[in-house]
């Protein structure tokens, strides 16, 4: 069975002026098709706002969620497919529950953010780690992974250049990602949380990350069976959301080179070919795990937590003798450049 696919690109976790965003949609849209994205996902906190935008705009695929958090604005969950917001006052399982019974799904968001260095800037963390059954998880965001290492106001390169400085995803947030995966797929996203705020005014005003500075920087990239149907909005966003909840994809971080066009394949002893992601039927060893690159970078195996294996170039071929929980990370002179999701070998719990 040989792996076809369709591979597109966006960007998810956006704000607009309907909440604390410095854009409108019609901005956000018109930088996306600037920069070459495929799909947007718009969310706003606590909002559902904007939902005539939903669908093709000129070829741009935009999805309209809403980001949710609980009456001390901390849990914050990235919300796609549902028709309402929750409601504020909830408990984090409590919203969670919400969303699945509205046949949604669900991303906690920025899960590991901790700064303190302003007081007008806290840290939004995820805190009920006793929360069952959300969908998946944001492992990477680019504004905490910029503004966590923002210590003054002072690091004016850091606010003049920000994607210069972006690092990879947390490393607790790593190993609890495969911790999870052993006992249930959790899918992996790569969130923006763009802001583009203005600060000054008249002569003496920046813009801390400028629109099409901000799309181009985490994507989030995904394989699909069949290309979107540009004909057929619905169809289209319905095969975005399981494309995402599914996992069959992998994140990246533009600035270190564009990713697309990355090939990401298991192959098992029938010659089954697969991409990452969750799968109906279970994939045993021994098998393959190959990478092909568009740039050369350091190409990592990881297994349960663990780096086995590692290949400098734009090309590897790992063999999978065991079962495990399976991924790769790239990197490009010492900063992250893509994180796949993973690719369960064995049956659950794993």
């Amino acid at each position: 069975m040989n792996f076809h696919y369709s591979e597109i690109c966006g960007a998810l976790h956006l704000h607009t002026r309907y909440s604390d965003g410095g854009e409108g949609i019609s901005e956000l849209i018109d930088a996306a098709s600037e920069v070459g994205l495929d799909y947007l996902v718009v969310t706003d906190h606590m909002t559902l706002a904007g939902r005539d935008r939903m669908g093709f705009q000129g070829k741009v695929l935009v999805d309209i969620g809403y980001e949710q958090h609980d009456a001390h604005l901390k849990n914050h969950y990235l919300v796609l497919g549902t028709r309402s917001v929750a409601g504020s006052g909830l408990s984090a399982q409590e919203y969670v529950d919400s969303v699945s019974r509205e046949g949604g799904i669900g991303f906690i968001a920025h899960p590991m953010e901790r700064r303190h260095y302003f007081r007008r800037f806290p840290p939004y963390p995820w805190t009920d780690w006793g929360v069952e059954n959300f969908d998946g998880i944001e492992l990477w965001n680019q504004m905490s992974d910029w503004m966590e290492n923002l210590r003054s106001w002072r690091s004016v390169v850091r606010i003049l250049f920000p994607r210069r400085f972006m690092a990879d995803p947390p490393l607790k947030l790593r190993g609890m990602w495969d911790a999870w995966n052993r006992k249930r797929f959790v899918p992996a996203i790569g969130g923006v949380d763009a802001h583009s705020r203005k600060y000054g005014s008249g002569l003496i005003s920046f813009t801390v990350f400028p629109i099409k500075v901000e799309l181009k920087g985490i994507r989030t990239h995904l394989y699909l069976e069949q290309p979107l149907d540009g004909q057929n909005s619905e169809s289209a966003l319905a095969t975005l959301r399981k494309a995402l909840v599914d996992g069959h994809g992998f994140i990246s971080n533009y600035r270190r080179g564009d990713a697309r066009g990355s090939r990401f394949i298991l192959t098992d002893y029938s010659q089954r070919r697969v991409g990452p992601g969750k799968r109906t039927e279970a994939i045993e060893a021994p098998a393959t795990l190959s990478a092909e690159v568009p740039h050369t970078g350091t190409i990592n195996l990881i297994r349960n937590g663990w780096c086995i294996a590692t290949e400098i170039g734009r090309t590897a071929a790992f063999p999978i003798d065991k079962p495990g929980v399976y991924r790769l990370e790239i990197s490009r002179a010492g900063k992250g450049w893509i994180y796949t999701n993973p690719f369960p070998v064995g049956s659950y719990p794993i």
